[in-house]
């Protein structure tokens, strides 16, 4: 029988293009949903033998939407569209580990199109984005290492005291 893909598995790790050789990706905390939207722009043209279809090209986006948070994160993502920053995006699929602390992923560079944060009185602020990838998702492997798994995971706790691990 075939496992289901749950998509609480699929995490997001951002970074900003520019840092790369200097910070490693961080996590989108709290997020609620995104969609990767796959669009090709077919085309057909009338011919006297009858239609024929040609390819306009791929386009792929992801919508986000997530809690406000005041992290590091947040402020990084909301600064990179006003500023238009080059972002690199991770889908990070959890539940497809592949080896020691491989797990199948996604991997992309775009931009956030745009930033929408309402304040609702009776609800947890949650902001919505749009990412444009620049050519195609990469389908690859990253590595999380314990400490990363521990703070999108935690795992079972004996009822006994814990050691200073």
């Amino acid at each position: 029988m075939q496992t289901p893909i749950f998509g609480k598995e699929k995490i997001l790790k951002f970074r900003r293009y520019e840092d790369a050789a200097t910070k490693k990706a961080a996590k989108l905390a709290l997020q609620i949903e995104h969609t990767i939207t796959y669009d090709t722009n077919a085309d057909s043209q009338m011919t006297k033998d009858g239609p024929i279809n040609y390819d306009g090209g791929l386009t792929t986006s992801i919508e986000i939407s997530a809690i406000s948070t005041r992290d590091e994160v947040n402020e990084m993502l909301r600064q990179s569209v006003l500023k238009r920053e080059l972002l690199e995006v991770w889908e990070i699929d959890l539940g497809n580990k592949t080896t020691d602390n491989k797990y199948k992923a996604k991997y992309g560079r775009g931009r956030l199109t745009e930033w929408e944060d309402p304040a609702n009185v009776e609800e947890a602020a949650q902001f919505t984005t749009t990412f444009n990838v620049d050519g195609e998702l990469q389908d690859g492997e990253v590595t999380l290492t314990a400490d990363e798994i521990a703070t999108i995971q935690y795992a079972f706790q004996d009822t006994e005291i814990e050691s200073g691990s």
